[in-house]
Formats: structure tokens, C-alpha cells, sequence
């Protein structure tokens, strides 16, 4: 787990490990240089916790370089990863290890993305999910159980990437080692309701997109082009006319991209809807 001055969120995070059914873990923290009390605070109150292992790098590296460390360092077969803000549900591990198999590359689930007031599953149901697929849309998560030698060997994540570094990484794990497994059940909370910035909402976001297109170029067909040029549309908040839509059906991802062209047509309904999860119905009077 990288964390940067959010001692608060961490030590959720944190807490939510610790709870865990699955007994046999050790969770690295690497604090990425906080400017604030991150680092004594987690050491001293976790003193005493022989599960937890606490690293600090001396200068900010971002969270990619702080994951990295933190693989190198494990002690375990297998790894997996917690951002500092989000959250694992108490059976997480235990519901990973369980469906692991050797024939998938990795192994991830559902997730449940919390708006504050309102919680939303995402990607829920169980799918084998191919390079194909995932260059299509990134349909597993930012968290995975993988064989800690396999991340070793592929370099683990790309630092020079300011975005989509787990997508990045679960294609090249996909690419070597076979598709992945996402399991249904949602173990992994993603907590957005927060006003202390995320990477989602980041203006790098759509420069490490087309970094990322221009790296795994060779691997994407005419769809996979066609998809993530539509994913860079939704991202820039360009809405779909209806040609372009039928036209864009012909690629795959009809669901989605309905919603999409939906959502725009009711711009104003949408932006309300959203407001309303994060901030409940008081926050939709509030500027």
C-alpha cells in the first residue's frame, strides 16, 4: 500500500487488512515521502503489529514506484494491492486465494464504488476475461492476487506512466502469463465520495491514455482502437450523436456506450445524479 499524506484514510485502509479472514498476510506500507505526520503516526501505532511492515522513501517517487518497492520486499507468493483511500471487505483475500488457479494469469473481482451516500457494484459477475477483451475496456480492477514472481519478472509497474499503471500492468500480466479471472462477488471498495483528489480526476489522465494506447499499439486490433478512442470521448466528456453511436455499437461495449449517449442527452438529470450520490439529496441545493 503507497500513501501520501492522508494518514486518516490510511489507517482505514489499513484497518480493513487487519480484519481480514484469511490469517496468513504481512502488509508492506510505503509511505512515498509525506510532508505531514503519515510516517510517525502509522509506525507508532502499529508498533507492535508483527504483520505490518513499514518502508519510506526519501524523496516522492509516486505510488508506482512505492508498489514496486513494496513487491520486492514481500515475503510471500502472492501478492495484491490496497490504495491508501479505498478499502478491502473482510473476505477479500480469502475469496482471491480460494478461486486462484495457476491457468489464470491473476485473479481480481467485482468492486463497489462509493459515492458517499450511495454504493454502486461494478463488473460483478464471474468472466474469464482474454487480451481481447481487457484492450477493449479495462474490465478487472486496479487490484489483483498475482504470483509475486511474475510480477518480478515483468518489472512490475511502469513508473513513467502518470496513469493507468494497474491497466498497463494487468495487460502485460495478461500478455505473459494468460487470461485473468474476475470472480463476482465484490470485495474491493473504491471510495470516491472524497474531496482529496484521486488520479481518476487528474488532467495527466488523458496524456498516460494516449501513452498507453501508443505502448500496447502492436497488440490492439481495428475494435480495440475503436473502444479506447471511445473510453478517451467519454473521458474528454464529448457526448455521441446518434449515427456515431449505431456506428459505435458495431464494436462491442453496447451497454456502456448507451448509457453514455443517454447520460448526455440528460445532462443536467446526470450531473444532479451524481451530485446526489456523493453529497445526498441536501448537497443537490448546495454549490
Amino acid at each position: 500500500m503507497p500513501t501520501f499524506n492522508r494518514v486518516n484514510m490510511a489507517i482505514r485502509a489499513i484497518e480493513s487488512v487487519l480484519a481480514q479472514d484469511y490469517p496468513n498476510i504481512e502488509l508492506l506500507v510505503v509511505d512515498d515521502a509525506s510532508t505531514d505526520d503519515t510516517w510517525q503516526v502509522l509506525t507508532n501505532k502499529y508498533i507492535n503489529d508483527e504483520r505490518l511492515r513499514f518502508f519510506r522513501q526519501s524523496t516522492g517517487q509516486g505510488a508506482c514506484a512505492a508498489r514496486n518497492r513494496a513487491i520486492e520486499q514481500a515475503k510471500g507468493d502472492f501478492v495484491t494491492g490496497i490504495d491508501d483511500d479505498d478499502e478491502f471487505l473482510p473476505n477479500r483475500l480469502t475469496s482471491l486465494y480460494q478461486a486462484y488457479d495457476d491457468k489464470y494469469s491473476c485473479v481480481c473481482s467485482g468492486y463497489i464504488w462509493d459515492y458517499g451516500t450511495v454504493q454502486k457494484q461494478l463488473f460483478a459477475t464471474r468472466e474469464v476475461v482474454s487480451l481481447p477483451q481487457l484492450l477493449d475496456l479495462h474490465s478487472l480492477s486496479n487490484q489483483a492476487l498475482v504470483r509475486r514472481e511474475r510480477m518480478m519478472q515483468l518489472g512490475g509497474f511502469d513508473v513513467s506512466l502518470a496513469a493507468f499503471q494497474d491497466y498497463d500492468m494487468w495487460v502485460r500480466v495478461v500478455l505473459g502469463f494468460g487470461p485473468a479471472l474476475r470472480i463476482a462477488e465484490p470485495t474491493y471498495k473504491v471510495n470516491v465520495g472524497h474531496e482529496l483528489g484521486r488520479i481518476t480526476n487528474s488532467p495527466k489522465r488523458l496524456d498516460a491514455h494516449k501513452q498507453f494506447v501508443s505502448k500496447h499499439r502492436a497488440l490492439m486490433n481495428e475494435r480495440n482502437l475503436h473502444n479506447q478512442m471511445f473510453y478517451r470521448q467519454s473521458m474528454e466528456h464529448i457526448p455521441l450523436s446518434f449515427m456515431q453511436l449505431i456506428n459505435s455499437t458495431r464494436f462491442g461495449l453496447v451497454k456502456l456506450k448507451w448509457r453514455y449517449y443517454i447520460k448526455h442527452k440528460l445532462g443536467v438529470l446526470s450531473r444532479w445524479r451524481i451530485k446526489m450520490f456523493s453529497k445526498g439529496v441536501s448537497g443537490l441545493f448546495k454549490k
